[in-house]
C-alpha cells in the first residue's frame, strides 16, 4: 500500500539517521576532548620543555622533535588535523598527540550506540511489518465479509472501504430494482399496458401444471376485430387508440374478479384468465363485455367491435389444445351476431350452423364477383422509379357496408377456402390493371401465409403470371416479414418463381430486430417495406432511427427499393427523406380508394 512504502521510507530514514548519529555524536565528542588536550599541551608544554632533556616523554604525545616534523605510517584520519604534526612555538618544536585514547572513547560510545539503533530499527520493522499485516488481513476480510466486521472503524482506508461496500450495495440494490422493472416491462404489451404473450404463456403453463386437480379456470378470449378496418381507412392512429379502448373495457368488467389477469397475445387478440368455473363466468362477464361493445360501437359507428369466445381450463391440458378451443368458440362467435360470445368446452371437428351459414355467403362472394379492390399508392421520392399501389380487398355485406377482413380471412382459413379466394383475387387485379392500362404504375397483392403452403396454388400462379406477362411485370407480390421468417423454404421458392415469371416480391412489415437481415440478405425481395411500428414514433426515438437508417443503408446495398408504411405526418415523411428512403406510403399520402377513382385521378395527373 502506498502508506506502508510512505512509512516503511521514513523509518528507514531514521534509521539512518540514527546510525550516523551513534557514529557521528561519539566522534564529535572524542575530538573535541582530544582538541582540549592539545590547548592544554600548549598551554604546558613551553614551561615543560625548559626543565626537560632534548627527548622527553610526555603524556598525550606520541611522538616529539625538535628538528622537523615526525613521519608516521599510521595516522589517525579520522581525528583530522588534530592527529597531524603540531608546531610549537618560534622554536622548531613539534609533536604529535595521541589520539589512541580519543579513538577508544569513540568506538566504546558509538558501537553500542550504533548496535542499539540497528536493533532498535530492525525490531521497529518488524514490528511494523506484523502490524501491516495484520492490517491487511483485517482489510481482506473486510472487503470480502464486511458483515463480519466491526462497525467502529477509525482506519480512513477501512472506512473507505465501507463507504465503497455501502455505494455498491446501494448500486446492487438500484440494479435489481431496475432489472425487476425490466422484467415486467418485458412481460408488458407497451400499447395497452396489459400482460404480453410470454406473460400470458407463462402463467397459462403454470394455472395448467397446479397438482390440485380439481383448480379450474376460464380462458376467455377476444379479438378485435375492427383493427384491420380501422388501421385502413382512418390509419395505424386510430387503430392504437381502439385497442387502447378495448383493454379499458375489458379491464372495466374483469376489475371486480379475484384473480384475473388479462393478457395482449397478438395484434387484435386478448387473453384474460379467470380462476372458476367457465359456464357461470362465461355467462356473466360475456353478457357484460358485450354490453359495453354495443355502446363502443354506437359511440364510434362502428360495424362489429369485438367477437369473445370461452373454454374451461384443467390441470393436465395441454396449452395448444386450450388455444385450439378459444379459437374455435371466436369463429362461432364471429358466425353470429356483432360482439357476440361463445363457449367451447371441448374440442370438435364438427361444423355449426354458423360455420354452413358463413360458407354460404362466402360462397356467394365468390360467384358473384362480390369483392371490391381498393387501391392505396405510395409517394416514390426518386423519380426514376415506377409508381407503387398496394391492393387491398374489401368483402360487402347485406347490409351495404363490408365485413371486417380479418374475419373474412379466419373464416375462409377455417373453412378452407382461402385458395379459392386468393386465386379470385388475383384474377380480378389482373382484369382490371389490363382494363385500365396505367403505364408506368406497379401493383402490389398481398399473399396470406396459407398461400405459401399450397403448392397447387404455386402452379396455378406462375401458369397465369406467364399467359399475362404484359401485366405481370407491373406486379409485386408482397409477404409479411414473420410469415417468410417461419416458412423460408416456401418463400425462397415463391420467389424464385415470381423472379422466371418477371413479376417483383416485397417483404412488408420488415424490421422487427436484427434477425430481419439475415433473412433480407437471405430473400433480397425488390422492395423492403418497413414496418408501420418503426415509423410510429421515428422522431422522438433517436435508436430507433439508427435502427431504421441501417435498414434503409443495407437494403439499398443489396439492390433493395425501401418504402415506409404507416407513414401519417409530415415530420415522419421530412425525417425518412434524411435517410434517404425511396418511398412513402400512408394517410399522409393517400387513403385507400376504389380502383375506378384512382385510375382516373392517375389518368388525370398523367
Amino acid at each position: 500500500m502506498r502508506e506502508s512504502r510512505s512509512f516503511s521510507q521514513a523509518l528507514l530514514c531514521v534509521a539512518l539517521i540514527l546510525m550516523l548519529l551513534s557514529v557521528l555524536l561519539p566522534w564529535w565528542a572524542a575530538r573535541s576532548s582530544l582538541a582540549m588536550q592539545q590547548q592544554q599541551l600548549n598551554q604546558q608544554l613551553p614551561a615543560l620543555l625548559s626543565a626537560l632533556p632534548a627527548q622527553p616523554r610526555l603524556p598525550g604525545i606520541s611522538a616529539f622533535s625538535r628538528t622537523s616534523p615526525p613521519l608516521l605510517a599510521d595516522q589517525a584520519w579520522w581525528c583530522g588535523e588534530l592527529a597531524q604534526a603540531q608546531q610549537l612555538g618560534q622554536a622548531p618544536v613539534f609533536y604529535t598527540l595521541d589520539t589512541g585514547t580519543a579513538t577508544r572513547q569513540w568506538l566504546s560510545v558509538s558501537a553500542p550506540l550504533a548496535l542499539l539503533s540497528l536493533i532498535l530499527c530492525v525490531a521497529l520493522q518488524f514490528r511494523l511489518h506484523r502490524v501491516q499485516r495484520a492490517r491487511q488481513q483485517y482489510l481482506l476480510t473486510l472487503m470480502q465479509q464486511p458483515e463480519q466486521t466491526d462497525n467502529g472503524l477509525s482506519d480512513p482506508l477501512a472506512q473507505e472501504i465501507m463507504a465503497l461496500h455501502r455505494r455498491h450495495q446501494q448500486q446492487q440494490q438500484a440494479l435489481q430494482q431496475k432489472l425487476e422493472e425490466a422484467q415486467l416491462q418485458s412481460q408488458r404489451d407497451s400499447l395497452t399496458t396489459l400482460g404480453n404473450r410470454y406473460a400470458f404463456r407463462r402463467d397459462l403453463t403454470h394455472l395448467l401444471a397446479n397438482e390440485n386437480r380439481l383448480a379450474t379456470a376460464t380462458l376467455m378470449m377476444v379479438r378485435a376485430i375492427a383493427l384491420q378496418d380501422i388501421n385502413s381507412r382512418h390509419g395505424f392512429q386510430a387503430g392504437d387508440q381502439y385497442l387502447q379502448n378495448i383493454a379499458r373495457l375489458i379491464r372495466k368488467v374483469i376489475q371486480s374478479r379475484i384473480g384475473a389477469h388479462a393478457y395482449r397475445i397478438s395484434g387484435s387478440d386478448i387473453a384474460v384468465l379467470i380462476p372458476g368455473q367457465c359456464d357461470p363466468l362465461a355467462s356473466a362477464l360475456g353478457s357484460e363485455l358485450q354490453q359495453e361493445l354495443y355502446h363502443y360501437q354506437h359511440i364510434h359507428e362502428l360495424d362489429c367491435v369485438a367477437y369473445i369466445g370461452f373454454t374451461q381450463l384443467l390441470p393436465g391440458q395441454s396449452p395448444e389444445s386450450i388455444l385450439i378451443r378459444a379459437d374455435s368458440a371466436l369463429a362461432q362467435a364471429q358466425s353470429g351476431e356483432p360482439n357476440g360470445w361463445r363457449i367451447v368446452m371441448k374440442n370438435s371437428d364438427d361444423e355449426d350452423l354458423g360455420e354452413s351459414q358463413w360458407r354460404q355467403r362466402l360462397q356467394s362472394m365468390l360467384d358473384g364477383d362480390q369483392i371490391l379492390l381498393m387501391i392505396q399508392p405510395a409517394r416514390l421520392l426518386k423519380p426514376s422509379l415506377p409508381g407503387y399501389n398496394e391492393v387491398f380487398t374489401h368483402f360487402p355485406n347485406e347490409n351495404g357496408g363490408v365485413y371486417p377482413s380479418s374475419t373474412v380471412f379466419a373464416m375462409l382459413q377455417r373453412l378452407g377456402m382461402s385458395m379459392l379466394f386468393e386465386q379470385k383475387i388475383i384474377e380480378m387485379i389482373l382484369q382490371q390493371v389490363a382494363l385500365h392500362d396505367l403505364p408506368g404504375q406497379r401493383w402490389a397483392i398481398n399473399l396470406t401465409p396459407a398461400s405459401l403452403q399450397q403448392s397447387s396454388f404455386l402452379i396455378w400462379l406462375e401458369r397465369v403470371l406467364m399467359r399475362n406477362s404484359n401485366v405481370t411485370a407491373s406486379l409485386v407480390f408482397e409477404l409479411d416479414e414473420h410469415v417468410l421468417e417461419h416458412q423460408l423454404s416456401h418463400g425462397k421458392r415463391l420467389i424464385e418463381m415470381l423472379r422466371r415469371s418477371g413479376a417483383r416480391s416485397a417483404m412488408s412489415k420488415f424490421g422487427h430486430g436484427y434477425g430481419s437481415f439475415r433473412l433480407l440478405k437471405d430473400i433480397k425481395p425488390d422492395y423492403v417495406k418497413l414496418d408501420p411500428e418503426l415509423v410510429r414514433h421515428l422522431e422522438d426515438d433517436s435508436a430507433n432511427q439508427q435502427f431504421v437508417r441501417m435498414i434503409i443503408d443495407l437494403a439499398q446495398r443489396l439492390g433493395c427499393h425501401v418504402v415506409a408504411e404507416g407513414v401519417e405526418t409530415e415530420d415522419q415523411k421530412r425525417l425518412l427523406e434524411t435517410m434517404y428512403i425511396d418511398g412513402v406510403q400512408g394517410y399522409l399520402v393517400s387513403k385507400p380508394l376504389p380502383l375506378a377513382e384512382f385510375s382516373t385521378r392517375a389518368a388525370g395527373l398523367g
